[in-house]
């Protein structure tokens, strides 16, 4: 059993690593195509485009890792059925679950790698091609986020923010209104400043007037050169580039999701989001469990430009799945959790189901 362990996983590890270079290469020449052309109009050093395309690899080969497992399964079973390579291990009296349980188990590793990339690695990849391109290529044009303007926030349960601009990374907050209400939802008092600065470490009006609401109709006017202000917001909490809600980390979204939680504001989008964070790694696994009884059944007349189109197509299927799945949750129509993981249980269903049989394939 060893010797068939080893000799079934050593092709099957010379067929994935073959797959992964090929289609990160195919991918990446592709994609290429236009990145190049923007890196040359603005007259990019090669030094740069080096960094670039180096973090876009990591993208990249998170993406095909998945596909990869999908056609290296398939093609390794197929080129063991036509050597005839599975009716002896049948004929020896050797379950093809277990002579193909090392496959299932490089599958789950590929899962816990993917989980790994994707908890830290990738996201990061992610944010550092998006500042390469916007930042040191197209020199901040792209970013939306140097001034944001006209922000709103709740604090607590009975104040809300309104700032006309944040500048300086967040620590800046110019055209400040605070609006406090009573037990009684009135209003009872307001702040209005020239401006709100992060200063050691707390926050600090500057210029501006606490005005205070009476039961009678009246009210106070107190202008102040300066007030502290206990603000629990961080200056990074209000400067945010223009990154893709999928670039962010799981922890990033965490504390957006908590952030939004605490304000009573809707977080199902982030909580989605967070979720697949967990779930897509899953994909390989599922991927390699799906592929074992394809490539058996069907191994004799699979070669590779159809192994690869199979591939393809049943990527795509997971994908239009896995798509799905989040637009579901988004949508509140199913639960966020329930949503993220909706394509991984379909597929390991299905797997199961074809695994089951597998004895059976004559």
């Amino acid at each position: 059993m060893r010797i068939l362990t080893r000799h079934l996983l050593g092709e099957y590890l010379k067929i994935y690593l073959l797959s992964l270079v090929s289609l990160e290469a195919i991918y990446l020449v592709i994609d290429s195509v236009e990145k190049i052309k923007n890196f040359l109009s603005h007259h990019a050093p090669w030094s740069l485009m080096g960094e670039f395309f180096a973090w876009r690899s990591i993208e990249v080969g998170f993406r095909v890792i998945p596909m990869s497992a999908l056609l290296a399964t398939i093609l390794a079973l197929g080129i063991a059925s036509k050597n005839h390579e599975i009716t002896a291990i049948k004929a020896a009296g050797i379950s093809l679950r277990r002579a193909t349980f090392p496959i299932i188990l490089f599958g789950l590793f590929l899962s816990g790698l993917e989980l790994l990339m994707n908890l830290w690695i990738v996201p990061h990849a992610y944010q550092m091609t998006d500042l390469i391109m916007e930042e040191r290529i197209n020199q901040g044009r792209n970013w939306s986020s140097t001034v944001r303007k006209n922000v709103w926030f709740r604090h607590g349960s009975r104040e809300i923010f309104r700032i006309s601009r944040i500048k300086d990374g967040g620590r800046l907050l110019e055209g400040v209104t605070i609006y406090h209400r009573n037990g009684e939802n009135e209003l009872h008092w307001s702040i209005t400043a020239e401006s709100l600065r992060y200063e050691n470490g707390g926050w600090i009006f500057h210029r501006g007037t606490r005005t205070v609401f009476h039961r009678d109709g009246t009210l106070t006017a107190t202008p102040f050169p300066s007030l502290t202000f206990p603000l629990d917001r961080r200056p990074a909490d209000f400067f945010i580039r223009k990154t893709h809600l999928s670039h962010l980390t799981y922890a990033e979204l965490g504390r957006t999701i908590d952030l939004l939680r605490a304000n009573g504001l809707p977080h199902t989008n982030f909580t989605v989001l967070r979720d697949g964070i967990i779930a897509f790694p899953a994909a390989s696994f599922l991927m390699v469990l799906f592929a074992i009884p394809f490539g058996i059944r069907e191994g004799r007349q699979v070669g590779i430009a159809r192994g690869f189109g199979v591939a393809l197509l049943l990527s795509l299927a997971y994908w239009t799945l896995y798509s799905m799945g989040l637009a579901l949750g988004r949508g509140g129509v199913v639960p966020p959790l329930l949503a993220a993981w909706f394509a991984n249980l379909v597929v390991f269903l299905v797997g199961l189901g074809l695994l089951s049989s597998m004895n059976r394939v004559s």
